[in-house]
């Protein structure tokens, strides 16, 4: 992987290799320390599609109801890392793409996470994936807000969410037991148009009968929603700012 972790590619590769998941206790995230929200990011949630944009279907499954699903279940435990969130929505109403990044580009220190669920015409194919910007689009309308940023901050260039998109995939593959379909670089509007890092996760396949059988159980979305968070928790100790949440003795539980 390129630019300042390489490791993150590897741990993507190794957890191609898990064969055996042991479930676990599905209770509310608990850390065992206290850390100040001021230290840390704001994650903003973005649970695809809803009202009239039903997003994929599959087995009796709509992708924006598995959505909303598991953006409130990560938003639980991260708030339980101190983590400051926002939901794009919180009910079953439709956002538009514009709007989603308008309330990503709201936060001055924030990362973006878009839960998404996929579908194939072949029903056989399954596995997760995570996506991230190839690039930023530079539209100072789009990273201009309040005076908080000035052309020489501007002049940066912008994290593109690769290193994110590895962290939350390698926990994904590890923490499921799933298909590991890599970290991937698309145009997708709510990753390029967001000023943060920015990735979308794809937890599945509801034309999948085994996944989407797994995501109509609470715990396995548990899961799911454990495993983004880990991601974010791993991805924010590499950050130079040093306040970071510890894992130890917790127990978690275009179409865009």
């Amino acid at each position: 992987m390129k630019g300042y972790l390489p490791c993150v590619g590897l741990l993507v590769f190794a957890g191609s290799f898990t064969f055996v998941m042991v479930p676990d206790e599905h209770q509310a995230v608990v850390p065992s320390f206290t850390q100040p929200v001021s230290s840390l990011p704001t994650v903003v949630i973005d649970p695809g599609h809803g009202g009239n944009d039903d997003g994929c279907k599959g087995h009796g499954l709509l992708e924006k109801h598995v959505c909303l699903d598991v953006g409130l279940r990560l938003e639980k435990m991260l708030k339980s890392y101190n983590f400051p969130t926002v939901l794009t929505r919180r009910d079953d109403r439709y956002v538009s793409l514009s709007d989603r990044v308008a309330q990503a580009n709201k936060h001055e220190e924030a990362l973006f996470v878009s839960i998404h669920f996929n579908s194939a015409t072949m029903g056989s194919i399954s596995g997760v994936e995570t996506f991230y910007a190839h690039e930023k689009v530079p539209q100072e309308a789009d990273w201009m807000w309040m005076g908080f940023f000035s052309k020489a901050a501007a002049s940066t260039p912008p994290d593109r969410g690769e290193t994110l998109a590895g962290f939350i995939q390698a926990a994904l593959v590890m923490k499921l037991d799933s298909a590991n379909r890599g970290i991937k670089t698309k145009c997708l509007y709510v990753v390029r148009h967001t000023r943060m890092p920015a990735v979308l996760v794809e937890g599945g396949f509801l034309s999948n009968a085994m996944e989407a059988q797994l995501l109509t159980n609470a715990d396995y979305r548990d899961r799911l929603a454990a495993a983004v968070a880990e991601g974010i928790v791993s991805y924010q100790r590499t950050r130079p700012r040093g306040a970071v949440p510890s894992l130890a003795g917790a127990n978690p539980s275009s179409k865009y």
